[in-house]
């Protein structure tokens, strides 16, 4: 696998990109009539691998099975990469409006960036112990990891609440080619193309600290496929409301939403992950995606005029926040832990539930009981998501889990 993996890496993963990109361009210029390739760019496609998406994320969300290491998952996901560049190619040719166009080609940078960057990806750990230089780090399956520099723990330091006993932030202080740097949870340090981030350290006496050091070269192209999507999202948000009642609705529902999460957790002794600025907006704009959705399933069960259409739209917008609330909180996983995508029961749940949401979105016919039905599973998903998954099997392997 070891080698495999050599194989794969700069500069073949370059050329494996370039093949794949002019793969889809050809199927699009000069197959775009054969059934197959009708089929990857049409809507049916499109809720198959979404149904079929969510369908394996929920499976590896509830138990930890390591789907997408399989090779089922890898065949997944070349498809869907070929759905969407020809969804995006397609959507260009008959000029669709700019949120198709950025949400597809934004998901489609993501996935290829994630897919055919990882055998360039360096992940390793580090642990150092007091007025010790190293210059060798150890990846997850043993093997080392020379690094282009000498680093040495001076001090680590906890910082602890007013309570003297609940750690507000850990901080290491380091010595790195001479130089004097600091990393601390949700304050990593980038050097010579690896950034560093506070990982764990000793729980007993402090006398050593463990980094996690990461170096991702493709991550730059799955920041910009982050930023088309969030674009392309908040077109979403555009749309005539007609009936104004919905915005203090939404908002009750949001606060509601908001108290009841905030509920169980201690502000005055607020762990190191969740100090971050990204805490509030990642929270407040999940809680109205959640009203949001809420409302979608409660106007089918009330007697009002033009629920279709006012579903449709709550649908649209909820799809649209949730992914901007899913960026916000890789952004700050990427900053918190080093990994924008860790594969944790929460994240998996997360996806479920959008991907289900864009199910709707890709309905050709949304005023039946398929479209309800997507609605509840929708739903459903979504209380997973809020606050199920901490009764999952896979609850135990979270980073999600604060209260445990």
């Amino acid at each position: 696998m070891e080698k495999l993996i050599q194989l794969l890496a700069f500069p073949s993963s370059l050329l494996l990109t370039i093949a794949f990109l002019m793969a889809v361009f050809a199927l699009h210029k000069y197959a775009s009539g054969s059934r197959v390739v009708k089929w990857l760019g049409s809507r049916k496609s499109s809720l198959v691998l979404l149904a079929s998406g969510a369908v394996l994320l929920a499976i590896e969300g509830t138990w930890s099975l390591p789907i997408h290491h399989s090779l089922l998952f890898l065949v997944y996901t070349l498809v869907l990469l070929l759905s969407l560049g020809l969804a995006v190619l397609g959507g260009i040719e008959r000029k669709a409006k700019p949120g198709f166009i950025l949400n597809h080609l934004g998901f489609f940078l993501i996935v290829s960036a994630s897919l055919f960057g990882a055998p360039d990806v360096s992940k390793a750990k580090l642990t150092l112990h007091s007025g010790k230089a190293e210059n060798v780090a150890y990846c997850d399956d043993g093997l080392l990891l020379p690094l282009p520099f000498e680093i040495s723990l001076e001090e680590f330091r906890i910082d602890y609440y007013d309570d003297g006993k609940s750690p507000r932030q850990f901080t290491s202080s380091l010595l790195i080619d001479g130089e004097k740097k600091e990393v601390s949870v949700n304050n990593p340090l980038t050097y010579k193309g690896y950034t560093l981030f506070q990982s764990g350290y000793d729980p007993v006496s402090g006398s050593y600290s463990v980094l996690q050091l990461v170096r991702d070269p493709w991550l730059p192209l799955v920041y910009l496929g982050m930023l088309l999507l969030a674009c392309g999202s908040i077109l979403l948000l555009y749309g005539k409301w007609k009936a104004k009642i919905f915005i203090p609705v939404v908002l009750v529902l949001t606060l509601l939403f908001t108290i009841f999460s905030v509920s169980k957790i201690n502000f005055g002794t607020l762990m190191p992950a969740l100090r971050s600025w990204w805490f509030v907006p990642h929270l407040f704009i999940y809680m109205v995606a959640y009203s949001l959705m809420a409302l979608a399933l409660l106007i089918w069960l009330l007697p009002v005029k033009n629920k279709e259409f006012l579903s449709e739209n709550l649908v649209r917008s909820s799809s649209a926040l949730l992914i901007i609330g899913m960026l916000i909180g890789s952004v700050w996983a990427r900053q918190a832990w080093g990994d924008y995508w860790a594969w944790d029961p929460k994240e998996n749940w997360a996806a479920v539930t959008w991907f289900i949401a864009l199910m709707h979105l890709h309905m050709k016919d949304r005023k039946g009981w398929k479209a309800v039905v997507v609605i509840v599973l929708a739903f459903l998903a979504l209380q997973i998501t809020w606050y199920g998954v901490n009764y999952l099997p896979s609850a135990i392997d979270s980073m999600h889990a604060y209260n445990n």
